[in-house]
């Protein structure tokens, strides 16, 4: 009896496993990349150049769809991300510094907790944001800024589109005294025409767009956010430099995944990018991107979140930025 029992438990194993399809070879069907950003902006070609070099690595086992879900300085996106099901299909590339350190300070309703609801992958670059002015205006250091802004008052204004540059902005303006108005703009592209007419009086934005505006001519760097001078841009000063002490700002980007994605997802996700990053090539693509590798793993990015979570919360309160 013992012995047809446990013929009758081995035959029901057989039978489970038999019936229990194997899950298929990571990626097997389409991906959906989520980017904060509005098209066109730096940030949304920092999404798609990634996703672009990530397709390279995948080939035809999959489609790459990068899906752009902008509002509430990437909240949005990232609460789209928090609901996905964590499968390894619905993939999170995000400034880390935005999305996950410093958002919890500037909105008053985050509905995601951002080392609770996400799965690390890898840490992927960092760069600069630069301060400056439309090429037209007559000012060519930020001491020259500093003195235009504190001669108009609160009649001078700038425009943001992000956590950064608002965070960044108003830091700036708490150590040197100035009283600028934040604009909000969808996007960074939509900020140029109104610098360029005189609308605005000064921006801080990503270096993406920032060195492609100076290239063209429309755009003048008074510093970048760094304490000291970048080799993205060797020809612009840091803030040490440029008078402003105690400033030392950088924007990093990284991958996430939902809360649950399985292991072996993770590490295949982690392996392909860090396979990106290690290319020379990329670290090129970088450069005229305005950015550096920042290579890591889920450990390394997953270690990030809670010190610059505290470094961004403390650069809020003192920048005194309101919770929108």
């Amino acid at each position: 009896m013992k012995h047809l029992l446990s013929m009758g438990v081995a035959v029901l194993a057989l039978a489970t496993v038999m019936v229990s399809p194997a899950r298929a070879e990571y990626p097997d069907h389409d991906i959906h990349v989520i980017c904060g950003y509005a098209p066109g902006t730096g940030a949304d070609i920092i999404v798609r150049y990634w996703t672009d070099r990530w397709k390279q690595v995948i080939g035809s086992k999959a489609a790459l769809i990068v899906d752009n879900k902008v509002g509430a300085l990437t909240a949005i996106a990232a609460e789209g991300v928090k609901n996905a099901k964590p499968d390894g299909y619905t993939v999170f590339i995000t400034a880390g510094n935005s999305t996950m350190a410093s958002n919890p300070f500037l909105l008053k309703e985050l509905k995601y907790d951002p080392q609770k609801d996400f799965t690390p992958v890898t840490s992927l670059m960092r760069l600069p944001f630069i301060f400056g002015v439309s090429a037209s205006k007559p000012i060519k250091s930020m001491s020259e800024l500093t003195a235009y802004l504190k001669e108009k008052g609160d009649k001078a204004s700038y425009g943001y589109s992000s956590a950064f540059a608002i965070s960044s902005t108003e830091l700036y303006q708490s150590i040197a005294g100035t009283k600028a108005v934040g604009i909000s703009y969808k996007g960074t592209p939509e900020i140029l025409p109104d610098l360029e007419s005189g609308a605005l009086d000064f921006i801080s934005s990503d270096a993406t767009l920032m060195l492609e505006w100076a290239r063209q001519g429309k755009f003048r760097p008074l510093a970048v956010t760094f304490a000291d001078r970048s080799s993205l841009a060797p020809d612009v000063p840091g803030m040490k430099e440029a008078g402003i002490p105690g400033f030392d700002l950088s924007a990093w980007w990284g991958v996430w995944l939902p809360k649950g994605a399985p292991d072996d997802v993770v590490a295949k996700i982690e392996k392909d990018f860090n396979q990106i990053v290690a290319d020379p090539k990329t670290k090129g693509d970088l450069v005229r991107l305005g950015a550096e590798p920042f290579p890591g793993n889920h450990k390394v990015l997953g270690d990030m979140v809670a010190p610059e979570m505290k470094k961004w919360g403390e650069v809020i309160k003192l920048a005194k930025i309101e919770p929108q």
